[in-house]
């Protein structure tokens, strides 16, 4: 069976690492999380019942568009409390960090939180050992990309390989972003500017190169890159931060509707990560 998991990492333009140290004004006219509504609902056209990884820093303009989605049968996970990398946190403040915010979604929607994903992908080993008992049963922060900003790693090799991406250790699952040979390196294809950024026949290309011999495919995306709102004003803002946070929006839901409707056509069943790891 091959699999395909869609999934959200519900945030703000303000939790952009580029913005942040920038002094940039919140102005509530530019968050986008009500974006976040227009994903739910392509995904409940195909019968697609995604994870939203959420931080409680957007809950406040969130709430309304989370509970339908929830009630749509979507699963809710902790992304942080706020945008904040674990790696600038000690274990003590990252496990006090991660417990406030599971009490936090799990008292405010009355669900219970088992799936973590760390802002800026900001994982260690001892990190998924703090996440385990306090009960986690899967974390998808490795992405093991070495431009990635914060972001850390796992050491997988202590676990079983269950597929591609999905590894498993004491009942704990580790599901990783899927990456794919290009150039001199691996290139990331799950979602994110990694794909909004470059056309459709790339992108294609790619995704076929990578689950051509894969068994799985995990998708992210973020409300800023579903949203129609401008982006804050930014003072001496560089051109590949501009370019980032600008350009592909528009257009960014209709490819992921393509992206939907590809892997549909490849035979992967699609679930929520929580539904995958209650039966792997």
């Amino acid at each position: 069976m091959k699999y395909a998991f869609m999934t959200m990492d519900v945030e703000s333009y303000y939790d952009i690492e580029c913005f942040k140290g920038r002094n940039v004004e919140y102005q509530e006219k530019y968050s986008c999380e009500e974006a976040m509504i227009d994903y739910v609902h392509l995904l409940d056209k195909y019968n697609i019942k995604g994870t939203f990884f959420t931080l409680c820093s957007s809950l406040p303009l969130a709430r309304p568009f989370l509970k339908e989605a929830i009630t749509n049968g979507h699963e809710l996970a902790l992304h942080g409390f706020d945008h904040t990398s674990p790696l600038s946190m000690n274990e003590k403040e990252f496990e006090e960090s991660i417990l406030k915010s599971k009490k936090i979604l799990e008292d405010e929607f009355h669900t219970i939180i088992k799936g973590y994903r760390a802002p800026c992908f900001g994982i260690l080993d001892s990190y998924i050992e703090i996440l385990k008992r306090n009960g986690f049963s899967y974390d998808s922060s490795s992405l093991n990309f070495h431009l990635a900003i914060n972001s850390g790693k796992v050491n997988l090799e202590t676990y079983e390989r269950l597929n591609h991406l999905c590894y498993k250790k004491d009942s704990f699952f580790e599901i990783t972003p899927n990456r794919v040979r290009a150039y001199s390196g691996h290139l990331p294809v799950s979602g994110g500017g990694y794909i909004r950024l470059v056309p459709w026949f790339v992108i294609k290309y790619y995704i076929w190169k990578c689950i051509r011999n894969t068994d799985c495919y995990m998708f992210y995306v973020h409300p800023y890159e579903v949203s129609r709102k401008k982006a804050p004003h930014m003072k001496d803002i560089k051109f590949v931060e501009w370019f980032f946070v600008r350009i592909g929006r528009k257009s960014y839901l209709k490819k992921i509707e393509r992206i939907i409707k590809y892997l549909k056509k490849k035979g992967f069943e699609f679930k929520s990560l929580g539904e995958y790891t209650k039966t792997a």
